[in-house]
């Protein structure tokens, strides 16, 4: 692993950074496919000696569709240490999304171009999802869905994509060469886990968290998963997920107790997901959730229904029943939950930052780790 300025070195047995879906030799911090090779061979296997007695919890992290590339890095770097501590060996997708600074350039461009369209008595909000919708706001969360499918292209898939490249790292990207080449970065991921769990069966259990739209990544990585041979993940969280209930019902559910052993939501309660609000370089554009803005104007069906809206949950009879009667191991928890098992709370008040959250990150935890005597969350950056 290489880093550019960002001190993000010691990440190296934890990261997988990606870029178009590819494992990049490039930007703040690359990760080669040797890089991979030394999280399964050397990394987790030395932590699992330094843990003998049962089964170490082995997690992947996919982060959301607001965080760029430094952002993503940062909250990895952050939050390592308390993974650690509490006994999990954590493995960071980062896979530099920055839809909100491509989000926020597209509205901020389309606003005075747009005004004259737009009838005068539209409120904000309907101004922005409108200006989103016609101002290629959809073709941006295309590209977020399309790099996320990329990453579990296989071996013979299509070639790999280049970016541009990032100039605040000084350099264009270069796609990584060697090992796995041709794959998606996640796909390679998931082979090299498979090949782990054949020659070390028991050592591990396997959990994966998928705040906003790392919920998307994670259902093709899932997929990756169990196609490279991977038998079963012990939980999957979703913090706040912006997966259309569609995709989630086709791709996740068959795989409850057939795959998925336990698998839950923490997200805003609609209350306070209406009270949230987006900010593009510290300027509030969008009085609600961001979930509101994919719902209403970036999905190609309008007001299409999102995992992570309370409403559009209670509102289908199929995931409404699963959550009502599933039990504990299969529950949404909408914020704010302050009461009942330590395990299901949440106090999460944005959407950004329902992964920085302590009650939330901390019930996360407990889930994981089967236990209620954690070692508290650090709460949010410095």
């Amino acid at each position: 692993m290489t880093t550019t300025g960002g001190g993000f070195m010691s990440l190296s047995p934890h990261l997988v950074n990606l870029r178009n879906g590819r494992l990049t030799a490039g930007g703040l911090a690359s990760t080669t496919a040797e890089d991979v090779d030394r999280i399964f061979e050397v990394h987790l296997p030395r932590f699992i000696a330094e843990h003998p007695g049962s089964p170490v919890p082995l997690m992947f992290w996919a982060h959301g569709g607001l965080v760029p590339e430094r952002t993503g890095l940062a909250a990895a770097a952050h939050h390592v240490p308390w993974w650690l501590a509490n006994g999990v060996y954590p493995v960071y997708f980062v896979w530099e999304t920055g839809l909100l600074e491509a989000l926020g350039t597209r509205i901020r461009n389309g606003i005075d171009r747009l005004r004259p369209a737009v009838p005068f008595e539209e409120a904000a909000d309907k101004f922005v999802e409108w200006i989103a919708r016609h101002a290629g706001g959809q073709a941006v969360w295309a590209d977020l869905k399309a790099s996320a499918a990329r990453s579990v292209d296989p071996a013979d898939g299509p070639s790999p994509i280049a970016d541009d490249g990032d100039a605040a790292a000084g350099g264009p990207d270069v796609i990584e060469d060697g090992i796995g080449a041709d794959e998606g970065g996640a796909r390679y991921v998931a082979r090299k886990l498979a090949e782990f769990l054949r020659q070390n069966p028991g050592a591990v259990t396997l959990h994966a968290i998928g705040h906003s739209a790392g919920s998307i990544f994670h259902s093709y990585f899932l997929r990756a998963a169990f196609e490279e041979g991977v038998p079963a993940f012990e939980s999957f969280i979703f913090l706040d997920p912006a997966i259309l209930i569609e995709e989630f019902t086709r791709d996740i559910v068959p795989r409850i107790g057939n795959g998925i052993h336990a698998l839950s939501t923490f997200a805003l309660g609609k209350q306070r997901a209406l009270d949230d609000e987006c900010k593009f370089l510290n300027i509030t554009f969008y009085n609600k959730s961001l979930l509101y803005l994919v719902h209403h104007a970036l999905e190609d069906e309008e007001d299409a229904p999102l995992l992570g809206l309370q409403e559009n949950v209670e509102a289908d009879p199929v995931l409404r029943e699963m959550f009502s009667r599933a039990g504990p191991r299969f529950q949404a928890i909408w914020s704010p939950q302050l009461d009942g098992p330590l395990g299901s709370r949440s106090d999460a008040r944005e959407h950004a930052g329902i992964d920085s959250e302590p009650v939330t990150m901390e019930s996360v935890a407990r889930r994981i780790i089967g236990q209620e005597n954690i070692e508290s969350f650090p709460g949010i950056l410095p």
